[in-house]
């Protein structure tokens, strides 16, 4: 039996999701799987798991402009000063427990949702042996910082072909890039009729339908979005699908708005029925994380998003509006107005959703799961001396990841 590692980072849920849909995907073919969360399993430094998994989300919904100064900042850094990026530090005391896992467990392939381990495989191949190919994926629609520190992998899978030649920048070959685009749960790449959707769900067939999908939000939960929808348009048939996630009180707040008669509200906590959500919608509002546009984009689904949000969102916010596969809005006058002028123009979404279809790519996790089910490892591991790893690998990257005789 093929056996296969997962390396992810719990720094929100985009990874982990990521990681267990490629997961599901290899095991569908009789593979084993073994999935490691890198900070969790191997990390001592409780402040570096605090920002990885506390720090973002603190940042992004109080100092965004900061945040985000910062973002675009390290953006520009140079590949060939790897060295000096400032997941180094956080990454320093973890090398021989990975290097160990991997040697212990012998994979035909790893799989890394997050780069944090595609950065300490790069550093470590350097001075070791990983005889098993290496995949990863860009989890936004834009190029996150610290991937010019991450090349060492084998195969990363990017958006499509037109990213090639700002990930070539970054320091990957060619050869490296797979234009599968991104991975998602299998699901949201399967057909479900929109007839067939409303049904299992109980709405009408011939309604305008709208998904909201903020979650807490960082600048705006679903219950403010929610509300202004049914004042704004309160005198429109809508049905409105909300899903809530771990966001309680949100849910609980909109439960309690009065609705008009000619309105229907669903509203949800955390479900796992966000793809029949997507088949049974017209449009989404939401947030705009990469695997959320990836999931929508999969589901035939065009995307209104706000223009305050992290970095990383807005750049894939931007794209949407750019390609046509979606809009932008600053306040729920403009939102109002998107909304109104999709349910006046049925064209306006017929045409965005013929963009969609331009830009998505489906079946990314399939794909990236065949060609893991095709590679061999090849291990033939001497004694080592893993007390010394994190040593070397200190010094190595104190001469700026040149070996030393």
């Amino acid at each position: 039996m093929k056996r296969y590692l997962i390396f992810t980072v719990t720094a929100g849920n985009g990874h982990n999701s990521a990681a267990k849909a490629v997961k599901e995907s290899l095991e569908k073919q009789g593979a084993e799987v073994k999935v490691v969360d890198l900070l969790h399993e191997f990390c001592d430094n409780k402040t570096f798991i605090w920002i990885e998994e506390k720090g973002y989300a603190i940042a992004v919904q109080h100092f965004n402009k900061v945040y985000n100064m910062f973002f675009r900042h390290y953006q520009k850094a140079s590949p060939q000063k790897y060295y000096k990026s400032p997941v180094q530090h956080g990454i320093k005391n973890m090398y021989d427990k990975v290097l160990n896992c991997i040697y212990s467990y012998k994979p035909d392939a790893i799989f890394c949702s997050h780069f944090l381990p595609c950065v300490m495989i790069t550093n470590l191949r350097k001075l070791y042996q990983i005889p098993c190919p290496i995949y990863s994926f860009v989890f936004d629609f834009v190029v996150c910082p610290f991937w010019e520190a991450a090349t060492g992998i084998d195969k990363l899978l990017i958006p499509n072909e037109s990213y090639i030649p700002l990930m070539v920048s970054k320091g990957f070959n060619r050869e490296q890039l797979l234009a599968y685009g991104l991975t998602t749960n299998e699901k949201f790449s399967k057909h479900i009729d929109k007839t067939s959707a409303r049904s299992r769900l109980n709405l009408k067939d011939d309604v305008f339908t709208i998904l909201v999908m903020f979650g807490g939000g960082y600048w705006s939960g679903n219950y403010k979005i929610v509300k202004s929808i049914i004042q704004n348009l309160k005198s429109r048939n809508l049905q409105i699908i909300v899903v809530n996630g771990k966001d309680e009180k949100g849910k609980k707040q909109i439960e309690k708005l009065k609705v008009p008669k000619n309105i229907t509200l669903q509203n949800y906590g955390f479900s796992d029925n966000v793809d029949l959500f997507m088949s049974a919608a017209d449009v989404v509002v939401g947030k705009a994380g990469g695997i959320s546009v990836t999931e929508a984009l999969n589901k035939y689904l065009p995307i209104v998003c706000c223009k305050k949000l992290p970095e990383q969102e807005r750049g894939n916010a931007e794209m949407l509006e750019k390609e046509g596969a979606g809009k932008r809005y600053k306040s729920n006058r403009e939102l109002t107005e998107i909304l109104t002028s999709f349910l006046n123009h049925p064209e306006i979404l017929l045409n965005m959703r013929e963009n969609v279809v331009r830009l998505r790519r489906p079946n990314a996790t399939a794909l990236l799961a065949k060609d893991m089910l095709a590679s061999s490892g090849d291990f033939h591991v001497e004694n080592i001396d893993y007390s010394l790893i994190n040593k070397e690998m200190k010094l190595l990257l104190k001469h700026k990841g040149e070996l030393k005789d």
